[in-house]
């Protein structure tokens, strides 16, 4: 039966697409920035929202995370470092699709890093309550990008 679906399947067909590239980038690497940010003095790098170890290292024995960053770029016009997250991929992933594809949970999110005093902000995930917990220079650099872009 196999055989036959395989013989009655289409061909695979590609196409060339024009796609929009960012082609500017901030002065110093997110990546590089958030490493140094979020390793802490055991030498374990941190995810921001599920605050567990990230899941792996890669092979030249760097963590693997995603730089993802925390509004989009309706709020932040410029480039600037702060303005990304360290996340684990399931992080990354939730926070991609709760937060990202959320006008009103990203406006939200803006909203609760401006007014909040403390360096874990609180952060709705689809169902999940949580939060997004800074280190103090990355909270106060975030929080300063949104006021003067106000």
């Amino acid at each position: 039966r196999l055989a036959e679906q395989m013989n009655d399947a289409p061909e695979k067909e590609y196409e060339q697409r024009n796609r929009s590239v960012r082609t500017t980038k901030g002065a110093i690497d997110p990546i590089l920035w958030l490493r140094n940010q979020y390793t802490n003095d055991a030498g374990q790098m941190i995810c921001q929202i599920c605050k567990e170890e990230m899941p792996f290292r890669k092979r030249d024995g760097e963590y693997y995370f995603e730089a993802v960053e925390a509004l989009s770029r309706d709020h932040f016009a410029k480039e600037h470092e702060a303005q990304f997250l360290a996340l684990c991929p399931l992080c990354a992933a939730m926070y991609n699709e709760f937060v990202k594809h959320d006008e009103g949970a990203m406006e939200s999110l803006k909203n609760a890093l401006i007014n909040s005093e403390d360096a874990e902000v609180p952060l709705q995930l689809g169902e999940l309550d949580t939060s997004v917990r800074f280190v103090e220079s990355h909270f106060l650099d975030i929080r300063t990008i949104i006021e003067a872009q106000e």
